[in-house]
C-alpha cells in the first residue's frame, strides 16, 4: 500500500476544476453536421461552457496531420470525417480558430493537444487513406520496428522519438500552432504504448524530456511576447512505472517545472482503485497540479457485458472522490465522447461534468465504487495487460487444491463510512456454487456469517446475441463477451471499523469446498455503495 501522505490530505488548489478533451475525430463522427459551419462550432461551445467546462482542449494534431486546422507546412487529416471542414477552411475559416474564439468568449481556457504517437493507423488504413501523414508513412528509417497487438493493429505506423529529426518534427507542429493561434496552451497526449523500441524506454527518458523542455521553454517565451502564461499539460500513463518505462520522466518534468498539470489515466477505463497519491504527493512539491482522466468505462468485461453502458454519476462521484482524496486538483474528462448510444445522448451528457467540480458535492450524492480487471479477456498486447504491458487483470484467486485457501484484494475507498447512513460491500466469485463455505474478514476483521447475504441468479445483460465481428482482431477479444463461469454474488453491510478510510483488504477463505468442483475460485469483481 502507498506510504506517502495520508488520503484525504489534499484540498484542490487553483480555479480550474474540469478540462474537457475532445479527440481529434469523435466529435467530428458521432456531433457535428457535414459540412461543418461556423455556427456548429461556437454551439458546441457554448453546451460545453453551460455544461462547467473550465478548459477546452481540442487535439489538433495526430498520425502526423492536422486536425480543425490546415497550413503550409503539414498535411491535413486524410480521413473522410475531416472532410466537413474543408469548405470552411477553403473559405479561409480555421475551425480551431473558431473554438478558440468562442472559448474565449464564454470565458473558458482553450488548449491545443498533440498526440505524441497515435495506433489509430489501422483505422485510417481501412478508410482508404493510409496509416497517416506523408511524413509518418514515408521516414521508414525512423518507424519502431516491433509489431504491437494484433495483426490489425500492427499497421498502425509509431514514430521512434530517439531520433532528432521525430523529435523536432513534433516540435514544430507544436510552434506552428502557438505562432497561428492565440492558444492559453497545449497538452502533450502520452496515451499510446511505446515511444522507443522495447526494453530502452528508461534509458531514453533524456530525449524526451529534452523535446518536453524545448516545448516549455517555447511556451514561456511565446507567453512572456503576449504577456500571459501558456499552460503545458501531459496526459500520462496511470502509474509511475508505466511511465518510466515508456521513457517518460515525469519526476524530472514536475520538479524542474516543465509542465504545469500532469493529467494520469487509463486510455478508456476509469480505475478507482489507481494509486495516484504517488502523483499526487509529486506535484504538490511543486506547482504542477493534476487532473486524473474520468472516462466512460471501467473494465473491457463491463464493457461488452453491459452493452457499452458508460459510467452512472454514481460511479462518476466515487471515482471522483478518489481522485480528490489523492491530491487532485481537478478531473479531465477523456474520451467522454465516444459513447452516445446511451441517453440522455449528446450534448446532455455534459451536464454530468459540472457536479464534479466541488468535492463537497460528490459527496452529497451516492457514491458507487466499482473495482474490476480493466483489460481481463484483451489479448491485445498479452493477456490482461495494457499497451504499455502493464497487467491490468486485479484478481483474488482461491484454490481448491489447498486446505483453508484464501486469498486478499486491495482496494481504495476514501470514505469516512462512519458518517454515512449505509454501505455495501458486494463481490462475485466465479466457479464458486453455493455448496462453497466461506469466511470473509475485512482488514483482518472476520465478518459474521450471518451479515453475509449471497445468490446465484444475479441477473446481468446477456450480449451472446450481440456478435462483434471485428473485436478479435480490434480488440484482441472473441467475437462475443467471455465470462469467467458460472458464479456467485456476495454482499454485506460495509462499516467503520473495520473498513477505513482509503485502501483496504478485502480476504475470502474457502473453509470447506464444494467436492463437485474443481476449478479454482476467481474474485474479480467488488463493488462498494455508499449513501
Amino acid at each position: 500500500m502507498p506510504t506517502g501522505t495520508k488520503l484525504g490530505t489534499y484540498s484542490p488548489r487553483g480555479d480550474r476544476r474540469i478540462i474537457y478533451v475532445s479527440d481529434p475525430s469523435s466529435v467530428a463522427m458521432r456531433h457535428l453536421p457535414d459540412p461543418t459551419s461556423e455556427d456548429d462550432l461556437r454551439a458546441w461551445v457554448n453546451d460545453l461552457a453551460d455544461a462547467g467546462t473550465d478548459t477546452f482542449i481540442q487535439e489538433a494534431y495526430t498520425q502526423g496531420w492536422t486536425t480543425y486546422w490546415s497550413g503550409d507546412r503539414f498535411e491535413y487529416d486524410a480521413r473522410p470525417q475531416h472532410s466537413r471542414f474543408r469548405q470552411m477552411i477553403d473559405a479561409g475559416i480555421q475551425p480551431l480558430e473558431v473554438l478558440l474564439d468562442q472559448s474565449h468568449k464564454r470565458g473558458m481556457e482553450f488548449m491545443a493537444g498533440l498526440r505524441v504517437n497515435d495506433n489509430h493507423g489501422a483505422v485510417s488504413v481501412e478508410q482508404g487513406v493510409g496509416s497517416g501523414s506523408s511524413f509518418l508513412v514515408g521516414n521508414t528509417q525512423w518507424h519502431l520496428k516491433e509489431e504491437y497487438g494484433s495483426s490489425t493493429r500492427r499497421l498502425s505506423t509509431h514514430l521512434d522519438f530517439t531520433f532528432s529529426e521525430v523529435r523536432d518534427y513534433l516540435f514544430d507542429v507544436a510552434l506552428e500552432i502557438v505562432d497561428q493561434f492565440d492558444v492559453d496552451g497545449l497538452e502533450l497526449c502520452f496515451r499510446d504504448h511505446a515511444y522507443f523500441p522495447k526494453g530502452t524506454g528508461q534509458d531514453r527518458q533524456p530525449l524526451m524530456t529534452e523535446l518536453v523542455e524545448r516545448v516549455s521553454k517555447m511556451l514561456k517565451e511565446k507567453g512572456r511576447d503576449r504577456g500571459k502564461k501558456l499552460e503545458l499539460g501531459v496526459r500520462i500513463h496511470e502509474t509511475i512505472e508505466e511511465c518510466t518505462d515508456a521513457g517518460l520522466d515525469i519526476q524530472t518534468w514536475v520538479s524542474d517545472g516543465l509542465v504545469t498539470y500532469i493529467s494520469p489515466s487509463q486510455v478508456m477505463y476509469t480505475v478507482p482503485n489507481a494509486l495516484l497519491d504517488h502523483f499526487g504527493d509529486m506535484v504538490r512539491l511543486s506547482d504542477c497540479m493534476m487532473y486524473p482522466g474520468l472516462l466512460p468505462w471501467t473494465s473491457i468485461r463491463r464493457r461488452r457485458r453491459l452493452a457499452d453502458e458508460p459510467l452512472t454519476m454514481d460511479q462518476y462521484r466515487a471515482a471522483a472522490q478518489n481522485c480528490y482524496s489523492a491530491g487532485a486538483d481537478g478531473l479531465s474528462f477523456y474520451n467522454h465522447m465516444v459513447n452516445t448510444q446511451w441517453a440522455p445522448f449528446y450534448p446532455m451528457m455534459l451536464f454530468e461534468m459540472d457536479e464534479l467540480r466541488d468535492p463537497q458535492r460528490v459527496l452529497q450524492g451516492r457514491r458507487h465504487y466499482l473495482f474490476e480487471p480493466v483489460m481481463a479477456g484483451s489479448k491485445l498486447f498479452g493477456e490482461g495487460r495494457a499497451g504499455t504491458g502493464a497487467l491490468k487483470s486485479d484478481s483474488l484467486i482461491i484454490s481448491r487444491k489447498e486446505p483453508e485457501s484464501s486469498g486478499v484484494y486491495r482496494f481504495r475507498v476514501c470514505e469516512d463510512l462512519s458518517a454515512a447512513r449505509r454501505a455495501s460491500l458486494l463481490f462475485r466469485a466465479y466457479h464458486m456454487t453455493s455448496k462453497d463455505c466461506i469466511e470473509v474478514r475485512i482488514n483482518g476483521t472476520q465478518v459474521p456469517e450471518a451479515l453475509i447475504r449471497s445468490r446465484n441468479d444475479e441477473r446481468r445483460i446477456d450480449m451472446a446475441a450481440i456478435v462483434d465481428k471485428n473485436s478479435n482482431e480490434t480488440l484482441g477479444l472473441s467475437p462475443v463477451p467471455e465470462l469467467p463461469g458460472q458464479w456467485m454474488t456476495y454482499w454485506f453491510r460495509l462499516n467503520s471499523p473495520p473498513a477505513i478510510y482509503g485502501d483496504n483488504e478485502l480476504e475470502v477463505r474457502l473453509i470447506s469446498s464444494d467436492p463437485d468442483s474443481q476449478q479454482d475460485i476467481l474474485i474479480d469483481e467488488i463493488e462498494v455503495l455508499v449513501v
